[in-house]
């Protein structure tokens, strides 16, 4: 009988220790799928915006009658020279009226870059509106290419302020004002990656890619995506694959559309489109 009893107990004993395996296998292996998600996914949709991005700061000191601009961007051509002035108008406006040149931009070799002017004989101060900031595409602004608006911000002060911040953003030059998504998914070791781009110039192409990286500082081609051909209106659809990729990663990637499909040039190497890869 006690023999009997004992070996209820064992058995018992052994069920009970099989639950609790499995239960801990269970447990471990949610932790481990819940790390493979962290680390990397199998699908992500990337919005495309404008690039490049930054900030203008515009400070006056009413004693001096100086002002002090200071123009910041990222998501530029690296390496590059960017002429920069205020002109009278708006973002919308022609270019032609320069009120003051600024000092140049000149990007490092992850596109970021920042320049600073002071200006004399001011004398009243930063206006309520009426003035726009034009960053541009080349260092001599010849030829078209090379004197399109990159970023604009336009200047607005209607509380009479002594400093002012204006974010820098798209504008109305052709293929400045683009959009679009990517769509990115992972499957049996190949990536499909899915562009879809409007606001282009009408039929022009495009060099893409997916670079190491972030839209504040891109680094070296990973996957290229290039040529992006507009149609007649100004739109683009692309799908490529790619093998041996077997998960998108958490962070590292980004996606930019270029200028023109001629990366030789600054000009034609000017992003003009760029989203962060962040899986879903």
């Amino acid at each position: 009988m006690f023999l009997n009893n004992s070996a209820r107990t064992a058995k018992t004993i052994l069920a009970l220790m099989s639950v609790v395996t499995i239960l801990i296998l269970t447990i471990n292996l949610g932790i481990l799928s819940r790390t493979a998600v962290a680390a990397g996914g199998t699908m992500a949709t990337v919005k495309l915006l404008h690039s490049p991005t930054g900030n203008a700061q515009l400070s006056y000191n009413p004693n001096t009658k100086t002002l002090t601009v200071t123009t910041s961007l990222v998501g530029l051509a690296p390496n590059s020279t960017h002429p920069t002035h205020i002109h009278q108008g708006g973002c919308t406006s022609s270019e032609a009226n320069i009120k003051y040149p600024l000092q140049n931009v000149v990007a490092n070799a992850v596109g970021q870059g920042t320049a600073t002017t002071v200006i004399p004989n001011v004398a009243g101060g930063i206006p309520a509106t009426g003035w726009y900031l034009i960053v541009h595409n080349g260092p001599n602004l010849q030829p078209a290419a090379q004197d399109t608006a990159i970023a604009c911000a336009s200047i607005q002060n209607p509380r009479a302020l002594t400093t002012v911040n204006t974010p820098l953003g798209a504008s109305a030059s052709g293929n400045e004002n683009a959009t679009g998504t990517a769509h990115l998914q992972v499957n049996n070791n190949t990536l499909t990656v899915t562009l879809n781009v409007s606001g282009l110039a009408p039929n022009t192409q495009h060099a893409a890619h997916i670079h190491a990286g972030n839209c504040q500082a891109t680094m070296q081609v990973l996957y290229d995506l290039s040529p992006l051909q507009s149609d007649s209106a100004g739109n683009a659809s692309k799908t490529m694959t790619f093998k041996g990729v077997s998960a998108i990663p958490s962070t590292g990637w980004d996606i930019n559309v270029h200028y023109t499909n001629n990366l030789s040039t600054q000009t034609g190497y000017n992003p003009i489109l760029c989203g962060n890869v962040v899986p879903s």
